[in-house]
């Protein structure tokens, strides 16, 4: 019977001050207190609450509250209008739903994807080609990388350039065939890292993307990561490391 009373709704205290008013018929607080074993102070707090869901009355006799539970049939009503209610508050979050959705795709979550082989890594940075006049890229790390990569990827970097994009990046001080090349473009900037420092991965870093490509002759992998929060922070550590480059 409890678990019953207290899956519709109803806290413990206030199921004991209901079950004890039922036995006990009309009464007032001290009986309801003894029989309900609910102390006073919260006593006064559940019947207020008790008569806010129709489920229990009060009267006045000779200047003494007594209080008395409403019949049992009482409890179909209250759980009628809480459906009523239920359904009131269905309908206002339905017309809210889209704009929270709204909200949801505007603050676009952080995704992280992983591309292979060559394809993948050219498919990654594709999306350079998008960007803007005057937007920026940054990057570090390469000592080397395959001919056929360094090829595509210089063909790329020039379209890059002839837009206006800005390219800052900082590669091995042994890269000179890459530096031979991209010197050229009046919209990419490179600083070193000593010959000590070899890698052969990249960070790039455009927008709200961070890609690290990890050259390796069997397997080759791009990890994308799209994140505002993620890219600031390597930006960050970029402008360390470009400070630290040698020009």
């Amino acid at each position: 019977m409890e678990d019953a009373l207290r899956r519709i709704g109803l806290t413990n205290g206030e199921i004991k001050v209901y079950l004890a008013l039922l036995e006990l018929g009309s009464t007032t607080t001290g009986a309801l207190i003894k029989k309900s074993k609910v102390s006073g102070s919260k006593t006064y707090e559940v019947l207020d609450r008790l008569g806010g869901k129709g489920l229990v009355g009060s009267v006045v006799k000779n200047n003494v509250k007594y209080f008395e539970a409403a019949s049992p049939e009482r409890i179909k009503d209250y759980l009628e209008e809480k459906k009523k209610e239920i359904d009131r508050e269905k309908e206002e979050i339905e017309k809210i739903i889209p704009a929270l959705i709204s909200k949801q795709s505007v603050a676009k979550r952080g995704e992280a994807k992983i591309f292979f082989g060559f394809e993948g890594a050219k498919t990654v940075y594709e999306d350079v080609q998008n960007l803007k006049k005057g937007e920026e890229i940054l990057g570090w790390g390469l000592t080397e990388q395959p001919e056929s990569w360094e090829i595509y990827f210089n063909k790329k970097e020039k379209q890059r350039d002839d837009k206006g994009i800005i390219h800052k990046m900082i590669i091995n001080k042994k890269y000179k065939s890459l530096y031979n090349v991209r010197k050229k473009f009046p919209n990419t900037f490179i600083r070193f890292f000593s010959e000590e420092l070899e890698m052969p991965t990249a960070v790039t870093i455009w927008r709200d993307k961070v890609v690290l490509f990890v050259i390796t002759k069997e397997n080759p992998i791009t990890i994308l990561i799209e994140s505002p929060a993620v890219a600031e922070s390597f930006r960050k550590s970029f402008k360390v490391l470009w400070n630290f480059a040698k020009k």
